[in-house]
């Protein structure tokens, strides 16, 4: 079943939307302790210039398909494009190891999260595409992007997209495998 989705920027006044959807995620994982949770300063970053976070919109909300009456459109999942200070924390492009990452201007495919009522419907692949494509319009030729290892939906949507593996590295307090695409 393809659902009608419609994809859009989101910003600062759709904080409690992205919040409740990170909080719904983390409390359906197998092991929640493998997606650390985001700050609210980091969300608040996230949902604002430079950076990038795409929504996708449904029209039939949740609750419609659970047979309850219809409502207003729901957020159903989002996607970040981090645009880190170059040598920065957050720049993962000094971390590559099989690539010279400094001809490249570079951002982040930092975090897909999908409502879990919503999963099945390739949406980690489509907001990366739409992330994929805005990065270009912006002039970024190189997304990079970490995965769990334990997390083999996260590594098969990276895959799916075109991304690389680079290397393991630790970050965010755990072991992750690095990725990056040319864009």
């Amino acid at each position: 079943m393809s659902e009608p989705f419609a994809f859009a920027p989101l910003g600062p006044e759709h904080l409690e939307l992205v919040r409740d959807i990170e909080r719904e995620a983390i409390a359906h994982l197998e092991r929640p302790d493998l997606l650390r949770r985001n700050t609210e300063q980091m969300w608040r970053a996230c949902l604002q210039p430079p950076h990038l976070c795409i929504g996708a919109w449904c029209g039939e909300p949740l609750q419609a398909i659970k047979g309850e009456p219809h409502a207003a459109p729901v957020l159903a999942g989002f996607a970040v494009l981090y645009v880190p200070e170059k040598g920065g924390p957050e720049d993962l492009s000094c971390l590559l190891t099989n690539m010279n990452a400094a001809q490249y201007l570079s951002a982040n495919y930092k975090i897909c999260i999908v409502h879990p009522g919503w999963r099945g419907h390739h949406l980690q692949v489509q907001l990366g595409q739409r992330l994929a494509a805005a990065a270009k319009a912006r002039g970024i030729n190189l997304l990079c992007a970490t995965a769990s290892p334990y997390n083999p939906a996260s590594v098969k949507s990276l895959l799916q997209l075109g991304y690389h593996e680079d290397s393991r590295v630790e970050k965010y307090g755990f072991e992750r495998i690095l990725f990056y695409q040319i864009n």
